[in-house]
């Protein structure tokens, strides 16, 4: 018996035009539609009434995959999506799975059944879109933070590149030649990006460079000490190092001062994601900011753009979001010397 897949791949469709068609929606273009009916009627496919009924009603319903829904990083913009769906009468269902390809499958394939008008993915590792195309046919997606995108849908990413590569050039305008970094969770889309800033603004300075300059963590403090104590007891060991996110800076520091070492003035330390912590711990955290409530708010408009937009409007959309650095003391930097730009930000000028 034919079914609905079979008649969008003979109309040479998506299953959600097909759909569309089904349920009479006017955003589809006559020619389309006229296809459509063709294939139907050529194989002989009847809609599955109840399911029917089910598309045209919109549930009023985003369904949300995070790596993490408990953390802080997370936890914001989840808090700027619900913000904003919310004043369009909508609501969320957040799930959370640890980038394992079967469990999210097995996610998706619930949150998208009937229950769900669209779909927000943040899969930092994932590496296979395949997870997805069969599954996402039908529904608004925005993915978030991942280097992967499916037909018709937005991908919103952070500017890591950029933001790594100028917290590491203002390490070096400040004298540091021997800067380590300490990598996030293996396969991660954001570490991969902050680490090509980092090595690219090393090469092109002219620095030397030694992979023992390198530690691998997880995105977790005690990673964050454990990779800096590595660093630090090495000969000679790093004047700076930068971490890929600021639970691991944080926990950089404690490494520090677990040898004894002064942080700025034997070591600087610098982070990325600007956390709520970092302005509180000892020294405060020079840190690359991440807009994580504005981030949830721009995946909400991107939803809801897709929404209502036209079959014939919709596109492949890639949206990047600037950062902006925060200079406190544990890099050592005071404001004197240096060198202003849009996105580099003493903490007494934040407001």
């Amino acid at each position: 018996m034919p079914n609905i897949k079979d008649v969008a791949e003979k109309a040479g469709v998506s299953i959600a035009t097909v759909s569309r068609v089904i349920n009479d929606s006017p955003k589809v273009k006559e020619k389309t539609k006229k296809l459509i009916l063709k294939a139907i009627k050529e194989l002989n496919f009847t809609p599955n009434v109840n399911a029917q009924g089910l598309q045209k009603k919109r549930t009023k319903t985003l369904g949300l995959i995070f790596p993490d829904a408990s953390s802080y990083y997370f936890a914001e913009i989840i808090r700027g999506i619900n913000s904003y769906v919310r004043k369009h009468g909508y609501q969320v269902i957040v799930a959370s799975s640890h980038d394992e390809e079967d469990e999210v499958r097995t996610l998706v394939s619930l949150l998208q059944s009937g229950r769900v008008d669209g779909m927000v993915l943040m899969m930092p590792s994932i590496q296979n879109v395949n997870v997805f195309n069969l599954s996402l046919n039908s529904v608004p997606v925005v993915y978030l933070c991942t280097g992967i995108q499916t037909q018709n849908s937005t991908r919103i990413i952070i500017d890591n590149y950029k933001g790594a590569k100028e917290i590491t050039e203002h390490l070096i305008w400040h004298g540091h030649s021997r800067i380590s970094f300490i990598h996030g969770a293996p396969n991660n889309y954001d570490s991969q990006k902050r680490y090509l800033g980092y090595i690219d603004a090393v090469h092109e300075n002219g620095l030397e460079y030694s992979i023992l300059l390198e530690s691998h963590g997880n995105f977790t403090e005690a990673s964050g000490f454990k990779s800096a104590m590595e660093l630090l007891n090495q000969e000679p060991r790093p004047t700076a190092i930068f971490a890929a996110n600021d639970a691991m800076a944080i926990g950089a520091i404690e490494a520090a001062k677990r040898l004894s070492l002064n942080v700025p003035k034997d070591v600087a330390i610098v982070g990325f994601d600007d956390i709520s912590t970092a302005q509180y711990i000892n020294p405060a955290l020079t840190t690359v900011s991440v807009p994580v409530y504005k981030m949830g708010q721009i995946v909400g408009g991107s939803i809801f753009k897709q929404l209502n937009s036209k079959e014939s409007d919709q596109v492949e959309e890639k949206i990047v979001i600037p950062l902006q650095i925060i200079i406190r003391e544990s890099c050592g930097c005071s404001s004197q010397g240096i060198e202003k730009n849009p996105n580099t930000q003493m903490d007494s000028e934040v407001s």
